[in-house]
């Protein structure tokens, strides 16, 4: 295989630009979903002219003695926060020729050029207060939208997939239909890492997240859970119309990846559940198993199956070892001891591993690391649980400390993730010592 590929490895591959980052995509079209616009946004600037004016009114009655000098921020924060720079501008050149025309009624005595420079003054300062609120603004919704996103491909991660999850049972439960839950793997995504280098896996990433997104319903989900994992939800969906959709994006992305002479595919597992469980993690256990049969049956596979009474019986008296990727709860939580790649043993430092899966873990710190940083995770306490080396795929904010989402070079066998899942906590395992 390598060889028959070989051809490729002379060309520089770049991720694709526009969805590299969650940010890219998101600066064209901060405008249309940060900010108010149309005709609400044209009667919000209305509004702010007509506080402006109140307020200069009201200035003007009260006499010289009163300063107004703050109220005048007040429709320049409202304008500026829900409208954008761009209103925050309108309403501070208001707010500062409404300033002036009361000095001026009131008779103030001054030279023409101390009205000019009081008047430039305040209008810089109006400005300066909406640039800051509008970009206070933009920095609060991207700093959401990270926090609940991949920030390499733009698509959900797991702890968002895992709510809209959840929430959808709940409507289907009410009668809102059956729900099709979907597992995907990346076949050969390792061989693409190791022989094309990671920016070549990069870019499989988000042309796999652009066939998705082009291929699915607006009520649908889908999520980057780790690695090379994907997990779509498809509410109100039975087994024929998922499988169709399924198909049509495993022949798109195998057509796209053709193109590029790459030998990935993608290996894929589903469940439709006309009567969803509210057990979220068994159902994820349960799509994970089709996908691992998929993988068995030669890759580039789907086994899609309808859950029924039988099967739900077979899944009751399965032992309960859990797989759980998509999780927003603390599934881990152990205390952990990490050192960095060649450095020294008093260099190490403590983290604690809030979630592990078979492709990767998250690890919470104090401080953030960077992106494909190698790290040795080794557990506190000897329960048998061996020590892990992670790269580092993305960071965010979470707890008074950094979340990071990590992967591992080769996945973990069941018994190895279930002496980290499993064992008891740190401290009943060491009394047990």
């Amino acid at each position: 295989m390598a060889k028959q590929f070989q051809s490729t490895q002379t060309k520089k591959t770049q991720p694709r630009g526009d969805s590299q980052l969650v940010l890219g995509k998101e600066f064209a079209e901060l405008s249309h979903r940060v900010f108010i616009e149309g005709w609400r946004g044209a009667f919000l600037a209305f509004a702010g002219v007509v506080l402006v004016i109140l307020i200069g009114l009201f200035d003007y009655s009260t006499g010289p003695e009163l300063s107004f000098s703050i109220i005048y921020l007040f429709p320049i924060a409202l304008t500026a926060w829900w409208g954008g720079l761009s209103q925050g501008l309108l309403t501070s050149m208001v707010c500062a020729i409404s300033w002036q025309m009361v000095e001026v009624a009131e008779g103030a005595q001054m030279s023409s050029v101390i009205q000019l420079w009081n008047g430039t003054t305040r209008f810089g300062v109006f400005v300066l207060t909406s640039s800051l609120l509008a970009r206070l603004r933009v920095s609060l919704y991207l700093e959401k939208k990270l926090a609940r996103s991949d920030p390499l491909t733009g698509a959900a991660n797991g702890r968002t997939f895992y709510e809209s999850v959840s929430q959808a049972v709940e409507r289907s439960l009410r009668g809102d239909g059956p729900l099709t839950l979907v597992y995907l793997d990346m076949d050969n995504f390792k061989w693409l890492n190791d022989t094309l280098g990671h920016a070549a896996g990069d870019e499989a990433l988000c042309d796999l997240v652009g066939t998705i997104d082009g291929n699915i319903r607006s009520t649908d989900h889908f999520a980057r859970l780790g690695g090379d994992e994907f997990a779509l939800l498809f509410t109100n969906c039975g087994e024929s119309d998922g499988n169709a959709i399924l198909i049509r994006i495993q022949q798109r992305f195998a057509t796209l990846m053709a193109r590029k002479r790459w030998p990935v595919t993608l290996s894929i597992g589903a469940m439709t559940f006309p009567q969803p469980m509210r057990d979220v993690d068994r159902m994820v256990r349960l799509v994970d198993g089709l996908m691992y049969r998929a993988k068995k049956a030669g890759k580039d596979q789907i086994v899609h199956e309808m859950m029924d009474d039988q099967k739900l019986r077979l899944d009751a008296t399965a032992p309960k070892f859990i797989e759980r990727r998509a999780t927003a709860r603390v599934l881990c939580d152990r205390p952990a001891r990490i050192r960095f790649e060649d450095a020294p043993a008093e260099a190490d430092e403590f983290a604690r591993v809030r979630d592990i899966f078979a492709s990767g873990l998250c690890l919470h710190l104090e401080r953030e690391l960077s992106a494909n940083t190698l790290i040795a995770v080794e557990p506190l306490h000897e329960c048998g649980a061996k020590t892990l080396l992670v790269r580092v795929m993305s960071a965010a904010t979470e707890d008074n400390g950094w979340l990071h989402e990590c992967a591992f070079p080769n996945r973990l066998t069941t018994g190895e993730l279930s002496l980290w899942e499993y064992e008891q906590s740190a401290e009943s395992c060491h009394d047990r010592g």
